[in-house]
């Protein structure tokens, strides 16, 4: 629900929100859940784990995605991210916040000579 409520956050730093989800989680569960939470950004489904592997966010030891996030350029490179975030009841702001900073300096990164 605090992704829900802070996308103009990202939208207003030119951001994209969406979430990858995969397995254990089944495609019906995760959009019962979205639509239930009243969820309007994107949420992508990684039935075969290929991209959440590719991005890092796989656990082979849990067998399951982390919960984690990566922030992706526009030229689709990984700039930013983290494998771990805290799932602990009311961790979701500071998570968010700490989203939002990564999403500061890799645009202020890119905004600077040479980058």
């Amino acid at each position: 629900m605090e992704l829900q409520d802070r996308q103009d956050d990202f939208s207003s730093r030119g951001a994209a929100l969406l979430v990858l989800g995969s397995k254990p989680e089944p495609l019906d569960v995760a959009t019962a859940k979205a639509k239930e939470n009243g969820i309007t950004y994107p949420i992508l489904h990684d039935a075969g784990t290929s991209v959440t592997r590719s991005l890092g966010l796989w656990s082979d030891h849990m067998q399951m995605p982390f919960m984690g996030y990566v922030v992706i350029d526009r030229s689709g490179t990984v700039v930013a991210g983290e494998q771990v975030l805290s799932e602990a009841g009311g961790a979701a702001p500071d998570s968010i916040d700490e989203i939002l900073g990564v999403l500061d300096d890799a645009r202020q990164a890119a905004a600077a000579p040479g980058g």
